[in-house]
């Protein structure tokens, strides 16, 4: 009777592991997080290589930047970002011309492909979701709207259109529109602003913070990504930092800092000894997430929108 028992409970481990291995890894291991997975296409397309070549030799200046970049370690490269989409409005035909051009390593017709001009929130959330999302939420993004309810200069006020257009539409954005020709309206484009409207409906410009084309997280961290805009008697913050100790401390050791950790892990007394502006409104560290809405950690408001 024993040995019936001891068959029948030596059967019944058997049926288990039996079960478990044809279980998948997930319902098997229940309580392990499932794993990122990540993917980089090594291959460059032809049109992708024609585009590299050939700005490589036009605009040795972008070429630089964009190999320098972690954008070309990852193989992103001028077709992800540039590529015309369906719909789209900018499409860049001067560049078309290009593809005849007998002195350019791959001006060639077989190479074509319709390059859009301005290159939006929008076209970035194809690999960066997360953070376009939090953009979209901010007071940055939606600045236009903020300013037009509440600002009469904006409001063709208290002064004149071209102080409009070199002084708030350069920092706040423009809503970008095509002229009578097809071709962008030179009064709208081109304009990096944080707040701008572009043509496929999305709001702001990555390049505002992240210069293009080497588009640096290093960049984006130092106060001087910031102070293009954030200055002047209507809002010194930068004259409020570097009055500060922050500041001061910022400009006599900030070539020490260590401005390109990896996101998320930029932290305090080992990769900087002061904050700067996106420490505290945007970075993460330890268990802090970092987000690109600025707005998110502003305890408080002097302007509703």
């Amino acid at each position: 009777m024993r040995r019936r028992k001891l068959f029948v409970c030596s059967g019944l481990v058997v049926a288990l592991l039996a079960m478990a291995g044809s279980l998948s890894p997930a319902l098997a291991q229940s309580n392990f997080a499932k794993a990122k997975e990540y993917r980089i296409e090594r291959s460059v397309p032809p049109e992708a290589v024609a585009c590299i070549e050939c700005h490589k030799a036009i605009n040795p200046g972008i070429f630089d930047d964009w190999a320098q970049s972690r954008h070309a370690s990852a193989n992103i490269t001028c077709l992800d970002c540039h590529l015309a989409q369906p719909g789209d409005q900018d499409v860049a035909t001067a560049h078309e011309k290009n593809y005849a051009r007998t002195d350019l390593p791959y001006g060639e017709e077989k190479y074509k492909v319709p390059i859009a001009t301005v290159v939006t929130p929008k076209d970035c959330s194809r690999c960066h979701p997360d953070e376009v999302t939090q953009y979209s939420k901010s007071k940055h993004a939606n600045t236009l709207e903020v300013i037009w309810k509440i600002d009469p200069w904006l409001n063709k006020g208290m002064n004149s259109d071209n102080e409009r257009k070199v002084g708030c539409y350069h920092c706040h954005g423009t809503v970008v529109a095509i002229d009578d020709t097809g071709n962008l309206d030179r009064t709208t484009w081109p304009n990096v602003g944080v707040g701008r409207l572009n043509l496929d409906g999305s709001k702001g410009s990555c390049t505002s913070c992240h210069t293009r084309h080497r588009f640096a997280v290093s960049e984006a961290r130092k106060p001087e990504a910031c102070d293009s805009c954030h200055l002047g008697p209507d809002h010194p913050q930068i004259e409020i930092y570097n009055e500060s100790k922050h500041g001061t401390i910022y400009h006599a050791f900030g070539n020490k800092f260590n401005f390109d950790a990896a996101p998320g892990t930029w932290t305090a007394g080992t990769d900087y000894r002061a904050p700067t502006c996106a420490a505290c409104h945007m970075s993460g560290t330890g268990k802090v997430m970092g987000t690109h809405d600025v707005t998110e950690r502003i305890s408080w408001e002097t302007q509703r929108r």
